[in-house]
């Protein structure tokens, strides 16, 4: 990853879950290739369902402390 990557990915990461799930669901279409089964269907529907439970307020997502016992 370039320096610029770096960047980006270090500003993503340190958005509020709701709007990092928002910016991943965004990703993730913009390297679906139409025709091709690049991801597996079942993600697919896993990663839509866990993106509008963490947008709806359903569900709090972790900090990366509290998933990896230290701050990114």
């Amino acid at each position: 990853m370039s320096q610029q990557g770096t960047t980006l990915a270090t500003q993503a990461l340190d958005l509020p879950t709701a709007e990092r799930a928002q910016l991943a669901v965004l990703l993730f279409d913009s390297v679906e290739e139409s025709g091709s089964e690049l991801w597996p269907e079942a993600l697919v529907r896993e990663l839509r369902r866990r993106s509008t439970e963490l947008k709806s307020g359903q569900v709090k997502g972790l900090t990366s402390e509290e998933v990896f016992g230290e701050p990114l």
